[in-house]
């Protein structure tokens, strides 16, 4: 729709109400600030609940693999040369065995469930988000363990994954889990396992004494409270595993297809095992975090809806002030069709202006939000992100460019629907008619 330049300049005189006309310029502008903040708080949300998914996968798929391996009956033989047939695969980066069962970690009065994870010391030290922390670079270092800053941000011995499969049984346990034991590196953790060993006093649960190694952080919640990485072979006789192990993590090279190396996987294994990827490991997950995005999605589109249909009272009261210069408008020749392109002119002026507001907004809210959650929280002595809920220490945010276009192009369009009768109805005005209610 091309709008002439005449019918601009009267639009837009329009909208700067004279001052009897003040308390039209007043709906007009709540109806602009309705949609800024209506379209800014949709891409803050958006843009946050993106970040929330994508930084759940990618800790996910950095720590356990973005595919896996198991045994038909629970267990698979990890030998030398399947680990070379899977490595060989186009697009397998590595393939790594691994142990995991669940046990009671015990530590003076302190008793609780975790999680013990087997590894080699070559595999754990590639686990970037466990390692990087302990023994990676200087500046990831630092950022990984500003993620599990303690209560009192106290320093803390962070430990080393030098001695990781030494001589002696030593783990490496998580920032949070160190707090929730009470332990540091240097002291010992009782970890008692399910399954049974007979003595001579009758079947005793398996126990053993591990030496707390390196204290790692990834910045999850469940993996920092609940997770104990433990030698292989040691993690292997603790739940009676033999030379089994529980499964084999596929990390899948970057730019490969993870749907296509799963079946060429899937070809190797064959019916030793089978082969599951992360979406199927956690299907229940992603399914609640995208019913929750697509719910606050709507929820948050019939805001901007309600703002945009705002703009429907404004031009209704635009319209009856301005039935004088509407008549004079038709009798000096003004098509109809002209005097629709004005009204709507004047609520595309009102949605697009605060379409771009809200845009400019939103952006640069969703880029800052984790500086100002921390803020918020200091000023307020608020919590606004609990990582125990979360399972997150930062508030994610990855802003979508498709999406920020989709939301602009809405709320442009509502308010072109609001405009619709207002400026049908100016269209539809008897020049006559107007002229003798004047």
């Amino acid at each position: 729709m091309a709008f002439a330049a005449v019918e601009r300049l009267i639009a837009f005189r329009y909208l700067r109400a004279r001052r009897e006309e003040g308390f039209i310029s007043v709906i007009a502008g709540f109806s602009l600030i309705g949609i800024t903040l209506g379209v800014g708080t949709l891409i803050v949300v958006m843009a946050v609940m993106n970040g929330f998914r994508v930084e759940m996968l990618r800790q996910m798929s950095s720590i356990s693999g973005q595919l896996g391996v198991q045994g038909n009956r629970g267990a698979i033989e990890a030998t030398p040369d399947l680990l070379k047939r899977l490595a060989e695969i186009p697009g397998v980066a590595t393939a790594a065995p691994s142990v995991e069962g669940q046990l009671m970690a015990v530590a003076g009065d302190n008793v609780r469930g975790v999680v013990l994870r087997g590894m080699t010391a070559e595999d754990l030290r590639k686990r970037l988000p466990v390692a990087a922390a302990i023994d990676g670079p200087a500046d990831i270092q630092n950022r990984q363990r500003g993620l599990c800053r303690g209560e009192d941000d106290k320093p803390i011995d962070w430990g080393s994954l030098k001695n990781f499969g030494d001589d002696d049984f030593t783990v490496a346990i998580g920032r949070r889990l160190a707090d929730l034991m009470d332990v540091k590196v240097g002291d010992r953790l009782q970890l008692v396992s399910p399954v049974s060993i007979a003595t001579p006093l009758g079947v005793m649960p398996r126990s053993v004494s591990a030496q707390v190694a390196a204290i790692f952080c990834t910045g999850m919640y469940d993996y920092d409270a609940n997770f104990v990485y433990a030698p292989l072979a040691e993690a292997q006789r603790l739940l009676n595993l033999g030379t089994d192990v529980t499964g084999i993590e596929i990390f899948v090279a970057d730019g490969a297809s993870v749907p296509q190396t799963r079946r060429l996987v899937s070809t190797v294994i064959g019916s030793e095992g089978w082969v599951f990827d992360w979406l199927q490991a956690n299907i229940g997950f992603f399914a609640a975090i995208q019913a929750q995005t697509n719910v606050m999605f709507l929820v948050l589109t019939l805001i901007v809806l309600v703002a945009a249909f705002n703009i429907v009272s404004s031009l209704v009261m635009l319209v009856r002030t301005k039935t004088a210069d509407i008549a004079i408008l038709r009798t000096m020749g003004a098509s109809r069709a002209a005097i629709l392109r004005i009204f709507l002119l004047d609520g595309l002026a009102i949605g697009g202006i605060g379409t771009i507001l809200g845009v400019v907004l939103g952006l640069a809210f969703a880029r800052n939000i984790e500086a100002l959650r921390q803020w918020l929280q200091r000023t307020f002595d608020i919590v606004l992100f609990d990582e125990t809920l979360y399972l997150l220490a930062e508030m994610p945010s990855r802003i979508e460019w498709g999406e920020v276009a989709v939301i602009a192009v809405m709320a442009l369009v509502f308010a072109l629907l609001a405009s619709l009768y207002p400026a049908a109805r100016a269209a539809r005005l008897d020049p006559v008619e107007g002229l003798r209610r004047e």
